[in-house]
């Protein structure tokens, strides 16, 4: 080392360090890996978290062009909404109000609810700006993309309560301040400084919900995002299968001429003919047969499954419901289904949760216009009917109802339970074929009519009992 680069060195060593250990950061230890990234990777190819803005866009173009993730995204929404989700409303009004908001031309529930559910899926994030008509007091949603959205802001001292959402305009960047609709005694639970950074947030009023992300990560994320590599791997899988494939299908003729030279082998090969059904003669020296490549189909075959296993997996789903039958059964797939149908009530439970929040903000917006005049009760009874997930083997219900049925009464007899905990264990069983019993209201039937039935027994019979002291008549 010269004289000049020992000073570079001592004043500009640490820096030059820094600025080369700075770009390598992304770089490749492997030759073989030099100008790839993985799919989820940032530009830089770091394993790190992914942008919010790239996590949208990957996952909007799986579930476009993957064949295995649109299913993963579209067989929830199918479950979820497959039979759809009416609702019911116990006064007249309330029912009226609620079917004037779902069948609006532009609100078309029917038509967008299931559009958002999936975007829901999709994104991990679903942000409707409602619009409300100051003199009837009806609702009207619109949509934001997730793409738009630049923050979500919560409270500061309480990051279950999101204040409010800021949104970018694409076209000149413009952001809005759109409050979040929240409940009406969140005032109560809010901070000082989260109600006046509220109140900076004048530009609207939106829905917002997330999906698979922890309490102070307001951010939701999309339900292709912990798969999206495995998807991308399995389907390039397929590719590299797929070229291979007219490989698989063709042949080549192996000609063996025993000891002969180069130029009585190439007399051998033009004399031979191609064409199909040909003859060609030869003696015992020649020896010709087809040779076909092994491509090794089943190990592709294996090598399909642990991808497509890997990814069903995270989400609950046995292979056969992917069109891989496998080694299952008509018991075993049964069984097998029990967890993903669990899965699926729970993100059933969330959409209901959605549709009944937004029905709330819509009657009480119609009762503020004075369009809907009902009670607070009355107002808030309605609710949403989620469709059963699987349908009921009603032999086996039936089977296990009579025996417990016959079980309980023994029992009754014996003194092993009283008569309320044998209603309540019968009505337990009710539930299980999607019948709720009240069994306070069923004893209280029940009692009335054995009270009746006394009455009307007495005024019937035979001998009603005679006044004090008065013998009864001799039949």
């Amino acid at each position: 080392m010269n004289l000049k680069e020992r000073i570079v060195d001592a004043v500009f060593g640490d820096v030059i360090e820094s600025k080369v250990a700075e770009r390598l950061k992304g770089a490749s230890t492997s030759e073989t890996e030099y100008g790839w990234r993985k799919l989820t990777g940032n530009a830089a190819r770091e394993l790190l978290t992914t942008t919010q803005a790239r996590m949208i866009e990957i996952a909007y173009w799986l579930w476009e062009t993957n064949p295995m993730a649109g299913w993963l995204i579209d067989i929830v929404v199918a479950f979820i909404l497959g039979e759809g989700l009416p609702y019911e409303a116990k006064h007249e009004d309330v029912k009226k109000a609620l079917n004037d908001f779902w069948y609006d031309p532009i609100n078309r529930m029917d038509l967008y609810f299931p559009k958002h559910v999936t975007e829901l899926l999709i994104f991990g994030e679903l942000c409707l700006p409602a619009f409300t008509a100051e003199q009837t007091g009806k609702v009207r949603l619109g949509y934001i993309d997730p793409a738009s959205i630049v923050e979500v802001v919560t409270d500061p001292e309480n990051v279950k309560v999101i204040i409010g959402v800021v949104v970018s305009n694409n076209l000149d960047h413009e952001k809005r301040r759109l409050s979040t609709i929240l409940p009406k005694d969140i005032e109560y639970v809010m901070s000082p400084k989260g109600r006046s950074l509220r109140g900076t947030f004048t530009d609207g009023e939106c829905f917002f919900y997330a999906i698979n992300n922890v309490t102070n990560s307001p951010r939701g994320r999309s339900e292709l995002l912990s798969t999206a590599d495995w998807l991308d791997a399995y389907e390039q899988f397929l590719y590299d299968y797929a070229e291979k494939w007219p490989q698989q299908n063709s042949f080549t003729w192996d000609l063996e001429v025993q000891n002969a030279d180069k130029a009585e082998i190439e007399t051998h090969v033009k004399a031979f003919s191609k064409k199909s059904g040909s003859v060609y003669g030869h003696n015992e020296k020649v020896k010709l047969s087809a040779i076909t490549p092994d491509l090794k189909a089943l190990d592709a075959e294996k090598g399909a499954r642990l991808f497509r296993n890997h990814i069903l997996g995270r989400k609950g789903f046995p292979e056969h419901w992917f069109g891989g039958g496998g080694d299952v059964n008509r018991a075993t797939a049964s069984e097998m289904g029990a967890p993903t149908l669990k899965m699926l009530a729970m993100k059933q439970r969330l959409v209901k949760y959605i549709l009944e929040d937004i029905f709330g903000y819509a009657i009480e917006k119609r009762r503020t216009a004075k369009t809907l005049r009902v009670t607070d009760d009355e107002a808030g009874q309605y609710s949403v009917i989620t469709p059963e997930l699987s349908q009921k083997d009603i032999a086996k219900f039936s089977t296990a109802i009579r025996d417990v049925s016959a079980s309980l009464v023994i029992a009754e007899k014996q003194g092993w339970v009283d008569r309320d905990t044998a209603r309540q264990m019968f009505a337990m069983l009710g539930t299980f074929l999607g019948m709720e019993i009240d069994v306070e209201a069923v004893k209280d039937a029940v009692e009335k009519q054995d009270a009746t039935a006394g009455y009307e027994d007495y005024l019937g019979g035979n001998n009603p009992p005679k006044s004090a002291g008065e013998e009864p008549e001799n039949e």
